[in-house]
This record gives structure tokens, C-alpha cells and sequence, in this order.
């Protein structure tokens, strides 16, 4: 039997984190979903070792996605992210 990869979602969003877990589950991912940074934070703290990969989105309030992913690396460097964004200035190719 072959492992399912973890998935820990985040987007404040609670309709596109709804679709993008649709979409995941479909595909056969296993996954805890988050609208909220901080406590997807500490979800990820009390476990770090529960997911294979983070995906998240990049403006939040609260905690930014790429400082949400920071957090997460301090913990667990070598865990896989994804950051996800219609639109950011504050990010470019080099700093992901």
C-alpha cells in the first residue's frame, strides 16, 4: 500500500481553500485544511512530521505566506512549500 502524501492547505479564503481541497482529495491527497495562519502554524508545531508538503497562500492577514513558510523551515527545514498568489509585489522569483 502506498503512503498518501500530507497536505497542510492554507488560505484565508474559505471558498478557494474549499476548490483547491476538492481539487486535492480528488487527486487522492490526504489533507488538513487552514483559513487561518496562525492556527495553521501551531497545527504544524504540534506535528510537524503529520504533512509532506505545505501549500499556501501568499497574502493573509495575520501572517504572510512566505513568512507562514518561514516559520514552518525553522521547524522543519526541509519541508517542501508552495506558495500560492494571484498577485504580489512583494514577491519575485529570487526571494521564493
Amino acid at each position: 500500500m502506498t503512503k498518501k502524501t500530507r497536505i497542510l492547505l492554507v488560505d484565508d479564503e474559505p471558498a478557494i481553500a474549499e476548490i483547491y481541497g476538492q481539487i486535492l482529495n480528488r487527486l487522492g491527497y490526504t489533507l488538513e485544511v487552514k483559513t487561518d495562519p496562525l492556527e495553521a502554524l501551531e497545527t504544524f508545531r504540534r506535528d510537524p512530521w503529520a504533512f509532506d508538503l505545505l501549500i499556501t497562500d501568499m497574502t493573509m492577514p495575520r501572517l504572510t505566506g512566505d513568512k507562514l513558510a518561514l516559520e514552518v523551515m525553522r521547524i522543519r527545514s526541509d519541508m517542501p512549500v508552495i506558495l500560492c498568489t494571484g498577485f504580489s509585489e512583494r514577491m519575485e522569483e529570487g526571494r521564493a
